[in-house]
């Protein structure tokens, strides 16, 4: 059994990595400036780490000890393969036959996404070879449930730590309309943005109720992609139909938008200081470089140097105790306790 002893001396520290597609860049570069203050894997700081859609890529990652470095290079390098260049659709014509062109299939291959994974984890690897302990929320439309697949850091839970890793990144960030549903264990998943874009309250649940950690004794780090706000002109109109939501990534950008201050407000309430976000809003005019899908050069450089601006403004100062935590949370072994 755990039989931790867990208080505010002794918290229980959790990373929480949003999703936002290609954004996700952000959250792995402010990962790496923290890894390049620290030395080591920053995996080695947090008693788990939680993670959504590209956050649950990146989140596999830090379980599994692979060098922040190398992930941003690696979606640096495959972004324009996993999110093709392609000229936006404009006016409801456009918009529409761009509809109909994708009626039936998804705009984007898996494939690319599932190499630049492979290239990061092994294919093999499974949920039990990871040195820290994870979870990783994607929605079960076979059985029409939410599902978090988590490493075996209780000893009662045998059914994850066999699940390949490279199968839960790709069921996490299995988003609508963007790629195809992804398999595990003979049931189809889709993104787990849907409803947990925002981990935060994972983590949270995690610490709170199953292993019975006071609310005081909880620390949570979390990481955005940018995606924090998110509004509609009033020139947009009022009437808004398939195609207007559909424009742009609206609905997911207000989906994620929404679920990101819900969540937000409601972990400073419950933590107060024991709570840091870290995120950065773009201006008006980076704004029109980032996307979900946009992987140019320029989103790249954007999101690098926003993601660099807002970690090296905290160390020295908040983030430092975050990044001096000695978890106690440990993972058990596949066979035995």
């Amino acid at each position: 059994m755990n039989n931790i002893k867990w208080s505010v001396e002794q918290p229980f520290q959790a990373l929480a990595l949003t999703g936002g597609g290609f954004r996700g860049i952000f959250a792995a570069q402010a990962l790496q400036c923290m890894e390049e203050h620290i030395g080591h894997p920053v995996g080695r700081h947090f008693d788990i780490s939680c993670g959504t859609s590209i956050g649950g890529i990146v989140a596999l990652a830090v379980a599994f000890e692979v060098p922040m470095k190398k992930v941003v290079d690696v979606f640096t390098e495959h972004g324009e393969a996993i999110f093709p260049s392609h000229t936006p659709p404009e006016g409801k014509w456009q918009i529409g036959c761009d509809l109909f062109k994708h009626r039936n299939r998804p705009r984007y291959s898996s494939v690319s996404l599932r190499q630049a994974i492979a290239s990061l984890i092994p294919e093999g690897a499974v949920l039990g070879d990871a040195l820290h302990p994870v979870a990783i929320p994607a929605v079960n439309v076979t059985e029409g449930r939410p599902q978090v697949f988590k490493t075996r850091h209780k000893q009662e839970w045998h059914r994850d730590w066999k699940l390949k890793a490279i199968d839960v990144a790709l069921a996490t960030s299995a988003a609508p309309t963007f790629f195809g549903l992804a398999e595990v264990s003979g049931s189809l998943y889709s993104d787990g943005g849907l409803f947990a874009n925002a981990p935060d309250l994972i983590a949270f649940h995690e610490a709170e109720y199953y292993f019975g950690v006071p609310v005081d004794a909880v620390r949570i780090l979390s990481i955005g992609t940018t995606t924090k706000s998110y509004s509609i002109s009033f020139n947009a109109g009022r009437e808004f139909g398939v195609a207007d939501w559909m424009q742009d990534a609206r609905l997911f950008s207000v989906m994620i938008s929404a679920q990101q201050q819900f969540v937000d407000q409601l972990m400073a309430h419950r933590l107060g200081d024991r709570y840091l976000r870290l995120d950065k809003e773009p201006s008006q005019e980076q704004a029109s470089d980032l996307g979900l899908d946009i992987a140019t050069p320029v989103a790249i450089r954007t999101l690098k140097a926003l993601a660099t601006k807002a970690t090296t403004d905290l160390i020295g100062n908040r983030l430092d105790g975050y990044l001096s935590h000695t978890p106690q949370l440990k993972i058990f072994g596949k066979d035995n306790g």
